[in-house]
């Protein structure tokens, strides 16, 4: 459950679904709840403005009744002089107070009050026996503020039991005191009159704390509860509070003809109220938005979807290797450019491994024959191995041949080096001539043996060193062959790196099989130089070592024809003794002139037999080079065989297509 959860939360459904509606939802409840916010603010401002209005009209009666009402008593207070004790002023004074009620209905009385009790009213009334108007409040303010105008605290009327409030003053003679009252059923009427709100109330306080004007509590009662105390801080505001669980805001202007605080009192559910119809309006219009937009959303999705999918599902027969199948293309947007391309990608690898398969079978082929030409150079290479190992023997059977006619030569020389000093001691001994003619015959004997001993090495030395400028001959042509298959093999192998290069990633490992190929080929045709070039020096040395042969050997037999004539000669001595001292000489002569051409043999032969063994060193690192070229070409050959098998293994990834 909790897979398949997460499957749909990362399913490209989703996420539109969940974008989409961030993208409906958000935008629409920031505005929506901007929107009814701000109405809200605004409906409680026009309440508020209205109930402060209504507050400063009620605080503007108030205001000019009792500035009105003040005015009256500076000018009535100047105009009677109840001092005067005769009739004519007491009858001037109800006239003065009937004209006035008469101009001035909304005051409920105007009285004088003297200073020895004598009270004047109109309208006339009776009073109650024994009424002094020095005791009432109004009479008392007034004298205790005498030239100034003064406004009572609501009181109930002794005469008419009305709940009044006075604006007194003294008169200017100081013997009365001039009232008049305005009942507070009159300031409640025009408070009534102005609505706060649909349920708010105006509130009247006087300086005391004492209600003047109040929807339930009776005027003059004190003001109990504490946030009365706010209107007292200040000159005019606005605060909210509770009063019996609801909550309600004020706000209150003090008045300066009175000092009365003045105060609209309003529930704050009548904004919530006025504003309940704007939000109503506002969530059904996002409601009805939201279901369009969704609506339109869902068909945006359903088609986007379906072309995805449509995608996905010939993307997975792509991956299952099936290439026959395009996407039908249906729209010009980007999905349809997303199949355009789709269908061009796989028309591209369809092409792409169509050609994949025809350079595989090229690589295919080209492998094999690579593999047949590095089997023959192989079996090529072992014959050049076997036949520079047989050169190199050959060279050790020259050398060990050139030592043992060294080694004769030398003796040669010992012999001839004798005879020289037999010859002198021949001359100085002339009668010993004839033991010394038969002990020279004998010696002579021995080297005429010794010079055809000689000369049988001189002879065979000749063949060998011919038969070894042959082999040359022949290893010089198989390193040409060498030569020439190595650069066939980097013919292939270049051949091989380029069909690898078209054949893009699948050709990386036979490109590199191939650079190995290429490397081997030209390590082996570096190697083939060298022995050409080492094969060259051997047939230059070896020709010279060969005229160097022939001329050791028709010296050699230069000398064993003076060894005939020598014996010929020892026979003469032999046969005349007499003639020996005369021949002594021209004998003397010629065994220096022999000594001379056998140290001169013996110089040839040591530079032979440097040149032997310098042939027979030669002869071994060519067996080296051969060797390690026939182990070059047996990597090649396998190198050749893994890029067969790399070729055909990449005939079977391809037949996995179906094109």
């Amino acid at each position: 459950m909790k897979v398949n959860l997460r499957n749909w939360f990362r399913s490209y459904r989703t996420k539109l679904i969940i974008t989409f509606l961030l993208i409906l939802l958000v935008p629409s409840l920031v505005v929506g709840s901007l929107a009814y916010n701000q109405a809200k603010q605004e409906i409680e401002k026009q309440i508020m403005d209205s109930a402060n209005e209504n507050v400063d009209l009620v605080n503007s009666i108030v205001s000019s009744t009792f500035e009105g009402k003040k005015k009256d008593a500076n000018y009535l207070a100047k105009d009677i002089t109840p001092g005067v004790k005769s009739a004519d002023v007491q009858e001037e004074i109800m006239h003065h107070f009937d004209s006035y009620m008469g101009m001035h209905p909304e005051a409920s009385s105007i009285s004088l009050g003297t200073v020895d009790g004598q009270y004047f009213r109109a309208p006339k009334q009776e009073v109650q026996a024994g009424f002094d108007p020095r005791t009432r409040d109004w009479y008392k303010r007034a004298m205790e503020n005498k030239g100034t105008v003064v406004v009572t605290e609501p009181y109930i009327s002794a005469v008419s039991g009305e709940v009044l409030v006075a604006v007194a003053r003294t008169t200017e003679d100081g013997a009365g005191v001039i009232c008049i009252t305005v009942g507070i059923e009159q300031i409640k009427q025009l408070a009534n009159s102005v609505s706060i709100g649909s349920n708010g109330d105006v509130i009247v306080l006087d300086s005391n704390k004492k209600y003047v004007v109040h929807p339930e509590n009776q005027a003059g009662t004190l003001a109990q509860d504490s946030f009365y105390d706010n209107m007292y801080q200040g000159e005019t505001g606005q605060f909210q509070y509770e009063e019996k669980s609801i909550p309600k805001q004020i706000y209150y202007v003090t008045n300066p003809a009175t000092g009365w605080k003045i105060a609209g009192s309003m529930h704050l559910s009548e904004v919530e109220d006025a504003a309940q119809p704007i939000f109503a309006q506002t969530f059904w219009t996002i409601t009805i938005c939201l279901l369009l937009g969704g609506l339109i959303v869902a068909a945006v999705m359903r088609s986007l979807l379906q072309s995805i999918q449509e995608v996905k599902v010939h993307a997975v027969r792509v991956s299952q290797g099936i290439l026959t199948d395009p996407i039908k293309v249906r729209s010009t947007d980007e999905i349809g450019e997303l199949g355009h391309a789709f269908n061009t990608m796989q028309d591209n690898l369809r092409t792409l491994i169509s050609d994949v398969e025809a350079r595989a079978e090229q690589v295919a082929a080209s492998s094999e024959q690579l593999t047949a030409s590095a089997q023959q150079t192989s079996i090529t290479t072992e014959h050049v191995t076997t036949a520079v190992q047989d050169v190199a023997g050959s060279a050790e059977q020259q050398t060990s041949g050139i030592d043992q006619n060294v080694r004769s030569l030398q003796d040669i020389s010992e012999g001839v080096t004798r005879i020289v000093e037999s010859v002198n001691v021949l001359s100085d001994t002339a009668q010993q001539t004839t033991v010394q003619a038969e002990e020279g015959g004998s010696f002579v004997a021995q080297v005429m043996s010794q010079m055809k001993s000689i000369h049988e090495s001189v002879e065979q030395s000749d063949r060998m060193t011919k038969s070894l400028y042959d082999r040359s001959k022949e290893i010089g042509t198989i390193s040409d062959v060498i030569s020439g298959i190595a650069q066939q093999t980097n013919l292939l192998a270049l051949n091989a790196a380029i069909e690898a290069a078209r054949a893009g990633e699948h050709g990386k490992g036979f490109a590199v099989v191939a650079t190995e190929v290429r490397l081997l080929a030209e390590q082996s045709q570096l190697s083939a130089k060298q022995i050409s070039e080492l094969i060259t020096e051997i047939q230059r040395e070896t020709k010279q070592s060969v005229d160097n042969m022939e001329k050791v050997r028709l010296d050699v037999a230069a000398g064993l024809n003076v060894s005939e004539e020598t014996i010929h000669k020892f026979e003469g001595i032999m046969e005349s003794t007499r003639l020996t001292n005369p021949h002594i000489a021209e004998v003397s002569l010629i065994a220096q002139q022999i000594l001379a051409a056998v140290q001169e043999v013996t110089a040839t032969a040591n530079v032979l037999v440097t040149i032997a063994k310098s042939n027979a060193e030669t002869a071994e690192e060519v067996a080296a080079s051969t060797e390690e070229q026939l182990a070059s070409m047996q990597e090649i050959s396998s190198s050749a065989q893994s890029l067969s098998s790399l070729a055909e293994e990449l005939k079977v990834l391809i037949n996995k297509f179906t094109y």
